[in-house]
């Protein structure tokens, strides 16, 4: 399994705007081959920042969705500028 974790700080007072662009983002996605979940979270201590986390099957599913994927400008829109992501092979899991 892979994860791709995206962390990222928003523009000040756009978050809601942000988690409404995400949520229907991931709704149009949802149906993906090989997408096991998305997760959004928002950091508790800096409120405009937050993570994005998706878990992918495998690497092949994902890299197919890399090529298609839908454009997610409107949600890029939204950072200040600090945007990280990292995809992560998945080594141990409780689930």
């Amino acid at each position: 399994m892979l994860m791709r974790v995206t962390w990222g700080k928003i523009k000040s007072g756009r978050w809601d705007e942000y988690e409404g662009l995400w949520n229907a983002y991931a709704q149009r996605t949802k149906n993906t081959p090989g997408l096991k979940g998305r997760y959004l979270l928002r950091d508790s201590e800096t409120k405009d920042a937050g993570y994005s986390i998706s878990l992918w099957e495998n690497e092949g599913d994902f890299d197919a969705f890399k090529k298609t994927e839908p454009n997610a400008q409107d949600m890029s829109d939204c950072f200040v500028g600090q945007y990280v992501t990292t995809i992560c092979e998945v080594r141990g899991s409780t689930v």
